[in-house]
């Protein structure tokens, strides 16, 4: 399967900055010239991601090996993704791991034998104890060569959830997300949990229903799933898919095989949906970046050509350069309306990201301590902790999702005050997961309880002690009319004591248990709402500086390109006539290219605005 010809238009993208390029540095713009080499550098990077994310055991690892026919990622009755695997094109197979090197340092890349795949790589060798961040594989499959690269991910289920909030991180940098589920039972709550939260990030997927060999019930079970999806106002496809007929489909070369595994659905929808980049950001980004850049020089090259074509109009276009230049200079000063709006919505969106964590955190506690008050901890602790785990990690990722999409808002809200200023050439940033720190690693585990369950020989010591003083007691007072100490009186208060002892007893126990687990389950979240606080605070810093620096640049190539504006009208005003003439000349045919530029790229966004209006016959 190969790319479908230039559907992102990437050759018209790159002839566009290619001129608006040379202009730029035909009239000194080394910043705009960096900007769009930034731009021209991420539209030609041929990969395409696709994240494979489901739950623990659905059979991942196994779809992309048969996807690729090349055993690429491990498989096995254990939890056998334990990093992430990025597999991409290569003329021959390789392997390598991506090493932490500490902090603020690039990671480290170690060959390693493509056979150690089959290993767990956590622990590899290799890596010399340091931390491995995760596995890239290098693959000679067709499928591959139009520029796919799969991300096969440790699954997001399991005991805490310990990969759900790494996963999430990296979607907003994926092109789509193949979400795996097999056809064993329909969705479970916390794979639609997950499911709405990637939709959210990465709006271009689909759910691959797998194993539909071993399930005579699979359609019955892909029919429920996408009846849940359409209720959760999930607009994904569902293809049921069999890895086992793939592989021996592929092995017996048998089309019919082939066919019925179900596997040229999903290289159709490949190659339909994410390869022709039906959503694409990062198009849209440059494209952009393109016509901001152009709409910057020609507001230098109008002035300049305005001075020279009409003398009389310099002094008046002088004045207006002035003023317009004064503006933008204000919006560099600390107390400018973008730095205001910025730092407050930065302070509630910290406030409000606190607040909805503490408020979910809090909702758990008070549903968990409920549970406990109906229970036995001691016997059901296994059960709660489960619970509990599971719950705060959904909290955590939900709470990721509605930050990543709270700054995005803030990011518009920033951009608006630009454009109210006057300043039009002005593009919102896209707000990196990586910057926002996503993983917040594996959660801690609860604690256990001390008290253990009560055995019989302790209920028996209980009661016979309770039965011990009554009848002690009423024999003592029988003997007085004459009665023997153990008499049917002496005897039948011993029993009601006893009785009444035992249940006392168990009562006090079972309170003292209770609340030893509301401890526990409240040291629990404390500790976790400690640690991701201070993650989620750190993740809002890192953004207020990234779109602090993306509009402090905006309003520093806008003053510059209004301060040259003005420097050219002022030397237009004092040229000779027969360079004047040269120099008009050469304006217009910057001008006319630059036009043309900025013609194309709302061409461009417009095309992409109506695909995405339009809905595809397969949705």
């Amino acid at each position: 399967m190969t790319q479908p010809q230039d559907p992102r238009r990437v050759n018209v993208i790159v002839e566009l900055i290619g001129h608006t390029s040379a202009i730029a540095e035909l009239n000194d713009r080394g910043d705009l010239a960096a900007r769009l080499a930034v731009a021209r550098e991420r539209i030609t990077d041929p990969q395409i991601r696709v994240v494979i994310a489901g739950q623990l055991k659905q059979g991942k690892s196994q779809l992309l090996n048969s996807l690729l026919n090349l055993p690429v990622a491990r498989v096995g009755d254990d939890e056998t993704t334990a990093v992430a695997t990025v597999v991409s094109y290569a003329e021959e197979p390789w392997a390598r791991l991506v090493i932490s090197a500490g902090e603020g340092v690039e990671p480290q890349t170690v060959d390693i034998p493509l056979t150690d795949i089959k290993n767990d790589l956590r622990r590899a060798p290799q890596a010399q104890g340091r931390e491995v961040l995760r596995v890239e594989v290098g693959a000679p499959s067709p499928l591959l060569k139009g520029g796919l690269a799969f991300i096969d991910t440790p699954g997001v289920g399991g005991h805490g959830q310990p990969h759900l909030s790494a996963t999430l991180g990296l979607l907003p940098d994926a092109d789509a997300m193949l979400m795996i589920s097999d056809t064993s039972q329909e969705f479970t709550e916390p794979e639609m949990r997950f499911i709405r939260q990637a939709v959210e990030i990465c709006p271009v997927g689909a759910i691959v229903a797998t194993k539909t060999d071993l399930y005579p019930f699979w359609r019955q079970i892909v029919e429920t799933n996408t009846a849940h999806l359409q209720r959760a106002g999930v607009n994904l496809p569902v293809i049921p898919a069999s890895a086992l007929l793939r592989s021996h489909a592929i092995s017996l070369n048998d089309a019919e095989l082939n066919e019925e595994s179900n596997f040229p659905a999903i290289v159709k929808f490949l190659s339909e949906k994410v390869l022709s980049r039906e959503n694409d950001r990062v198009r849209d980004h440059v494209v952009a970046e393109i016509r901001a850049a152009a709409e910057h020089l020609s507001l230098a090259v109008n002035s300049e050509l305005s001075a020279l074509s009409d003398p009389d109009q310099a002094r008046r276009l002088t004045e207006d350069l002035e003023r317009r230049k004064q503006e933008a200079q204000d919006a560099l000063q600390q107390t400018a309306l973008w730095q205001q709006v910025l730092n407050d919505g930065i302070a509630d969106l910290t406030a409000d990201v606190d607040h909805d964590l503490r408020a979910r955190f809090r909702a758990i506690t008070q549903h968990i301590e409920g549970v406990i008050d109906t229970c036995d901890p001691t016997q059901h602790w296994a059960e709660i902790g489960a619970e509990v785990e599971d719950a705060v990690a959904n909290a955590v990722g939900d709470n990721f999702v509605w930050a990543y999409q709270r700054a995005e808002v803030l990011a518009s809200e920033v951009a608006r005050t630009f454009v109210e200023a006057g300043l039009d050439a002005i593009k919102m940033p896209e707000v990196s997961a990586a910057e926002m720190g996503a993983g917040v690693g594996r959660l801690k585990s609860l604690a256990r309880l001390e008290s253990k369950p009560i055995d019989k020989g302790h209920k028996v010591i209980t009661s016979m002690r309770g039965s011990y003083g009554g009848v002690l007691m009423f024999g003592m007072l029988t003997s007085v009319a004459g009665l023997g100490m153990f008499n049917p009186l002496s005897l039948g208060a011993g029993l009601l004591l006893g009785r009444k002892a035992y249940k006392e007893d168990m009562e006090n126990r079972m309170l003292r248990v209770r609340n030893e687990a509301k401890t526990n389950l409240r040291r629990f979240v404390d500790d976790v709402m400690f640690v991701v606080a201070k993650e989620s605070r750190d993740r809002l810093k890192n953004v207020q500086r990234q779109l602090r620096d993306h509009y402090r640049e905006i309003a520093n190539q806008t003053t510059r390109s209004l301060n040259e504006s003005l420097q050219s009208t002022i030397a237009a005003a004092r040229m000779e006539e027969t360079e004047r003439n040269n120099r008009i000349a050469e304006l217009e045919r910057q001008l006319n290219i630059l036009t043309q530029v900025i013609d194309n790229a709302d061409k461009l966004t417009a095309a992409t605005a109506s695909a995405t209006a339009t809905p595809s016959a397969s949705h």
